[in-house]
């Protein structure tokens, strides 16, 4: 498990290089088709001490690549970044909570603390990401989000509230839609009831 908590040393530092370069494509594209793997590796974690510092550090690279999805950084088809957002959203809510009780008397454990603005940016990458989803996986996301226990982080509140405002926008264009049609049918069928008298 060390060796991987090197790894991933390794890759937050390259994260932010590639970043500078402008060429993290191919890093963000390699960790999201291993998200699952890496997750699984996640799992094999002992102690509670090593759970907390191997999620802390899968957390910061993951944290990079959210942002650079949902900033736009890096373009990824829709059913990656749907991927994305389905592999790393049950984990990061549950992490949280575990990473944020480590208590803060002990130096070792402040090392483990997460710096407040990164959780920010990665609450704010998930939402941008889920907000650039088709609306039917916005309703499955948003409506899992409701009902789920860990409703505080991330929290979806705006990207409820643009869906909520979108879905509204849409039926009503939808409608205006159906309205208009409708009239047009009419229309042509006066047309054409006008055209038979003028031919008798």
């Amino acid at each position: 498990m060390q060796s991987f908590h090197c790894h991933l040393s390794d890759m937050s530092w390259a994260c932010q290089i590639l970043s500078k370069l402008e060429i993290i494509f191919e890093f963000v594209n390699s960790w999201v088709d291993a998200s699952d793997k890496v997750l699984q590796v996640v799992k094999h974690a002992s102690s509670a001490g090593e759970i907390i510092e191997t999620k802390l550090k899968v957390i910061e690279v993951t944290s990079k690549v959210l942002e650079a999805i949902g900033y736009g950084t890096v373009i990824l088809p829709t059913a990656k970044r749907l991927h994305v957002v389905k592999a790393w959203l049950p984990f990061v809510r549950v992490s949280k909570p575990l990473i944020d009780s480590v208590t803060t008397n002990d130096e070792e454990a402040m090392e483990l603390k997460m710096d407040g603005e990164m959780w920010q940016s990665l609450e704010s990458a998930f939402v941008s990401i889920v907000l650039a989803l088709p609306s039917g996986d916005q309703a499955e996301i948003l409506t899992e989000w409701l009902g789920n226990e860990h409703i505080h982080y991330p929290d979806f509140t705006e990207a409820f509230e643009v869906w909520c405002y979108r879905s509204k926008i849409a039926k009503r264009r939808l409608a205006d839609i159906k309205e208009n049609h409708e009239v047009g049918i009419e229309r042509k069928v006066q047309e054409n009831k006008g055209c038979r008298c003028i031919d008798s």
